[in-house]
């Protein structure tokens, strides 16, 4: 029986596709094997190759140097934004600190008065410091003090605590602030010591400042009413609200 119309259409053209393939491939086999023909298309596949695999890489690279701009544009991002927030804390971290320090206004800290086994109260104390020593005028009485007591507990080695002594208002604490810059000499020859109630930043503050001055950077600090003063080496005063403002003197 023989092949349809159909089949003969099916057939005939794959048969010949097939002996085509066989008789290319046995030819370019038999080509291979001539060293002329491999001389002459070796060097154009590697070539070929060669262009291929730069311009893939061409392309990683860019694709990763992309990637990298990205990351260093989010960085600055980033880093803009946590400059805004410290910024915005440190504003808000010296409003704290001038607030605390307001609300400790009425208020001194007393050192190197002797401290009795037993102490009924400071409150005397304070008083007889306060008119006997520095003679303030008005006197103190124990109307001008809203409360004073020793900070801290008892010490071992039976050290005087200082006394912390808050005034019913701000001008008995002035009368005796006063008073204390005239008789600077007596309380130094007693080793008694009055100062603000500086709150913990501006004790910091105070503290890096006479650092300074015992370095030869500065010629004086010193606290009133809560705030830190330098005296630089011009004798030039200037209020100190942050440890950047003190740092400048660090390179004089």
């Amino acid at each position: 029986m023989g092949l349809t119309s159909k089949e003969k259409e099916e057939v005939i053209p794959n048969l010949i596709d097939a002996r085509i393939k066989a008789t290319i491939e046995s030819a370019l086999v038999s080509a291979l094997k001539q060293s002329d023909v491999l001389a002459a298309i070796v060097p154009t596949i590697v070539s070929a190759v060669r262009e291929s695999v730069r311009a893939s890489i061409q392309d990683e690279l860019e694709k990763f140097q992309e990637q990298l701009l990205q990351k260093e544009r989010d960085l600055k991002a980033l880093s803009s934004e946590f400059t805004s927030l410290q910024d915005a804390y440190n504003n808000l971290e010296g409003k704290y600190n001038d607030l605390e320090q307001y609300s400790r206004r009425n208020c001194i800290i007393v050192s190197g008065i002797p401290e009795p086994p037993v102490e009924g109260g400071t409150d005397n104390v304070v008083m007889e410091l306060a008119n006997n020593k520095l003679k303030c005028d008005p006197p103190i009485t124990t109307q001008d003090i809203d409360r004073s007591h020793r900070l801290g507990k008892p010490r071992s080695d039976g050290k005087a605590r200082p006394i912390i002594v808050k005034f019913v208002s701000y001008r008995q604490k002035s009368v005796v602030m006063r008073a204390k810059a005239n008789a600077r000499a007596v309380l130094r020859n007693d080793n008694v010591y009055i100062n603000d109630n500086l709150t913990k930043g501006n004790m910091h503050l105070l503290k890096n400042a006479r650092e300074l001055v015992r370095g030869k950077h500065l010629n004086q600090a010193w606290s009133y009413d809560g705030k830190i003063f330098v005296k630089n080496l011009n004798g030039e005063r200037q209020l100190i609200t942050k440890q950047a403002e003190l740092d400048i003197f660090r390179t004089v």
